[in-house]
């Protein structure tokens, strides 16, 4: 059934942007078709429930859109808020700010719980922003990076009814710089390791993105929950020296849950060349168990004091390419079992 989105003339309606530096000039609204005006709202962090926008809390939302020219290329980014103090961190709002890409999809830059300001300060072309004390819990401020705003230890998402089941535990440090890809694929690849790492410290979906400079990312998905508990997908490309790779991200609204990323078909790269890069960019890599020589099997990944677990496996093909693929379970990363069943898995030798 094609979705619908209630009121969607009315939810595009200016606001006054917070505790601003300086005010920030309104852009002209471009012209959205209904789907287009869907797919806005779903990447700024609020899904449809019954044609209605719904907060991360799952509450029925009626968030506020002004649409704004941040790095003055006249096409205009949007700027989307919402009011929920039993759902938000201090001051019980949350903000997102979205760019418009050529295919006409939504692109979350940041998005936070607090309200944000526009500086005239720049980078990157970019008009900086920044949060307050009064306005965040996490103040300070935002600086484009080439790809959005970064992430902040303080943007996490999760709705309070999930965060109260977990276990409480010290905010994690904001994500480690993005590194560009550069240099031989096994380089690129130790680099992109690296970043995946350093993306799981918060597990936001901006981060995650920003994790895989230069990809081609397609529309973000919902679906019923799969085994991981995940209800949101999405793909995209990336190309690594020179070979393009898929990419599959899936999660919540609140984080993510898995990331892979596959080669494509017929060109496999051994592992020990791909160990010696990771090394080569400050990282430790330590298999968990025995590995066949392209490497099947599982590998801890430390950097900057963070590890995650990397699944590398290969699908040996006939009837189709032969693939390497990469994937980070990161709830239960060894499929039901401890670490150190894994590590006394003989399979692989």
């Amino acid at each position: 059934m094609r979705r619908k989105l209630i009121g969607a003339v009315g939810a595009f309606a200016c606001f006054a942007a917070g505790h601003s530096a300086f005010a920030q000039s309104p852009a002209r609204q471009p012209t959205l078709t209904a789907d287009q005006a869907i797919q806005l709202f779903e990447a700024a962090g609020f899904p449809l429930v019954d044609s209605k926008p719904v907060n991360r809390c799952g509450k029925p939302s009626n968030p506020r859109v002004a649409f704004i020219d941040l790095n003055s290329d006249g096409r205009a980014e949007a700027h989307i808020a919402d009011v929920a103090p039993d759902c938000y961190g201090k001051p019980g709002a949350y903000f997102a700010i979205l760019a418009q890409e050529s295919g006409g999809t939504w692109r979350r830059l940041i998005a936070e719980d607090g309200i944000v300001g526009f500086e005239r300060a720049r980078n990157a072309g970019w008009n900086d922003l920044s949060l307050t004390a009064r306005d965040s819990a996490c103040p300070g401020r935002r600086r484009f990076n080439g790809t959005g705003y970064g992430v902040t230890a303080c943007a996490q998402t999760a709705p309070l009814a999930i965060a109260a089941a977990e276990p409480s535990e010290a905010p994690a440090p904001a994500s480690a710089p993005v590194l560009a890809l550069s240099g031989p694929r096994t380089a690129q690849m130790a680099q992109l390791f690296r970043n995946i790492v350093g993306a799981t410290r918060s597990r936001a979906w901006e981060a995650t993105l920003a994790a895989f400079p230069g990809a081609r990312w397609e529309k973000r998905t919902t679906h019923a929950p799969n085994w991981m508990g995940s209800t949101i997908t999405q793909s995209g490309t990336i190309a690594i020296g020179g070979a393009r790779y898929g990419i599959g991200i899936s999660g919540t609204a609140a984080r993510v849950n898995e990331i892979v990323f596959d080669s494509p078909g017929d060109d496999l790269v051994e592992w020990d060349p791909n160990a010696a890069a990771i090394r080569a960019v400050g990282m430790e890599a330590r298999n968990v168990g025995c590995h066949s020589p392209t490497g099947f099997g599982w590998v801890r990944l430390t950097a900057d004091g963070h590890t995650a677990i990397l699944h590398k496996s290969v699908n040996y093909g006939t009837a189709v390419e032969s693939t390497d693929i990469y994937s980070f379970v990161l709830d239960d990363p060894f499929d039901g079992r401890t670490e150190a069943e894994a590590a006394r898995d003989r399979t692989f030798c």
